[in-house]
């Protein structure tokens, strides 16, 4: 049986890879580096402890005891349900940005899902989740290039969401955050000096799924 200390260091470092890294999981929890590497690193120096482990839950919006509970063993975790109503946690892949369009049932059949690296999601998702890792900086400083956005194809988007959306006239696929303003929908990069800061959302326009999860709860 695994010792709490073990637990907590499993589940850290699964925070720590869904958010891109060593660096980007010690900015999140506001430590240096060199300090969660002697926690989380293949030879840690040093354990988890209470105070710590709170911290972090707070730092990744988590609930209370999140860290604590053995996920490999628990197919369901009753402990933090998100708004959507799926309960399964399962590991999802990560897509190359050219093949979120085909990311569909159809699609599944057609990639090769065996060859792609998986990362398990921290809350409840669809079947259809996938991960991509940002490359572009329209949606800096809310989202930095290398981290990981879990995108669910399953949620419907509403205003206010960071979605991921493929537009059908150039084939581009683009990350931003839906408004909507009476009857009209846009597309808004978040970062404030991005040239196109809004994308009109009309019939050119496909959303392929909603950030739900990216080192933090989104929605």
């Amino acid at each position: 049986m695994k010792t709490i200390k073990e637990i907590r260091r499993g589940n850290a470092r699964n925070l720590r890879d869904v958010t891109g890294g060593n660096s980007f999981f010690a900015e999140r929890i506001d430590r240096e580096a060199t300090q969660t590497s002697r926690i989380l690193g293949n030879n840690p120096t040093k354990n988890i402890g209470e105070d710590l482990a709170r911290h972090i839950e707070r730092c990744f919006d988590l609930p209370e005891g999140w860290l604590d509970q053995d996920r490999e063993n628990t197919e369901k975790h009753n402990s933090f349900e998100p708004v959507h109503k799926s309960n399964d946690f399962r590991s999802v892949p990560v897509i190359p940005w050219e093949k979120v369009s085909e990311w569909n049932e159809k699609g599944l059949t057609q990639m090769d899902t065996d060859k792609l690296q998986k990362l398990p999601c921290p809350i409840s998702c669809g079947p259809l989740t996938y991960v991509l890792r940002v490359v572009s900086e329209s949606m800096s400083d809310d989202y930095k290039p290398g981290e990981l956005i879990f995108v669910d194809p399953s949620v419907p988007p509403a205003s206010g969401n960071d979605v991921v959306a493929l537009l059908t006239d150039t084939g581009e696929t683009t990350f931003k955050r839906l408004i909507e303003e009476g009857n009209k929908k846009y597309l808004k990069a978040l970062n404030v000096n991005w040239p196109e800061k809004y994308i009109p959302v009309e019939d050119n326009c496909k959303i392929m799924g909603t950030v739900i999860f990216s080192g933090k709860t989104r929605l």
